[in-house]
């Protein structure tokens, strides 16, 4: 009877567990349309500042610093830097997870040397597909991806000339499956990434995991590293001590589990 009952109990536990991953890793499809609001979508900081709607879409915005303090890093050869960065770095996620879809992004990207805006999808374990769009540079994008069991930098990267970015508004999609990952700027291809090129004695280091959708903008303003890789850091006198803004128009998301 004490073994039945704790072969119950375990019985229980396991379905709940089944349960609670099953509800977490949900896929719907979805379009969000962010002049309408934004249901379904979180600010990940959870702050009320940095971020508005407008006729546009959700407006994101990196506030100026009180004293951005520019300095060199000695240690980093006098690569510039600024001591403080904005106090606001809005990122929205939304509620459910995607294990494999195709996600479009439409944004007008931030015009700034050293401002990031990014569209992603990250996994609880660190596996990550992305878009990375340098302000102080315009006429490109970046695409990346990590296995998060293995994060290497620097190794997965491609930089891709497009259309201005922060002219207007395109569209920023990650066609993804269990073979492969296509990154498509307004709908045309510019990068491909095949599993079977992942694999190195038999571990892929492709990312598979249940993911959620983000999106959001941020000051790369230090340490000088980054700075030097995002063109900053910023130069907040330049944009007269002015908000910095991304606007995210709309997001689509088409679940594909197979």
């Amino acid at each position: 009877m004490h073994f039945q009952y704790h072969s119950i109990i375990l019985v229980f536990s396991i379905l709940l567990q089944t349960i609670f991953v099953d509800a977490a890793r949900k896929c719907t499809d979805v379009m969000t349309d962010f002049t309408k609001g934004h249901e379904g979508w979180t600010e990940l900081s959870g702050s009320k500042q940095g971020w508005s709607f407008t006729s546009q879409g959700l407006k994101m915005d990196l506030i100026p610093p009180k004293d951005p303090q520019p300095s060199k890093d000695k240690s980093e050869g006098g690569l510039p830097y600024n001591k403080n960065t904005s106090p606001s770095s809005p990122s929205f996620q939304y509620k459910d997870l995607v294990q494999y879809g195709r996600i479009t992004f439409e944004l007008k990207t931030a015009k700034a040397a050293g401002a990031i805006t990014a569209a992603i999808l990250m996994a609880p374990g660190k596996d990550e597909i992305d878009f990375e769009m340098l302000g102080g540079e315009p006429g490109k994008v970046q695409t990346n991806y990590f296995y998060g069991k293995n994060i290497v930098y620097g190794v997965n990267g491609g930089n891709h000339d497009v259309e201005d970015t922060t002219a207007g508004f395109h569209k920023y999609t990650i066609d993804w499956n269990a073979e492969r990952i296509i990154y498509l700027f307004d709908g045309k291809v510019i990068r491909t990434v095949e599993r079977k090129d992942t694999c190195k004695r038999a571990v892929c280091e492709y990312p598979t995991e249940a993911s959620h959708v983000q999106v959001g903008i941020w000051d790369a303003s230090k340490p000088a590293s980054t700075a030097e890789w995002a063109k900053g850091p910023i130069d907040w006198k330049k944009y007269k001590n002015k908000p910095i803004s991304a606007i995210i128009k709309s997001v689509k998301i088409e679940c594909n589990s197979k």
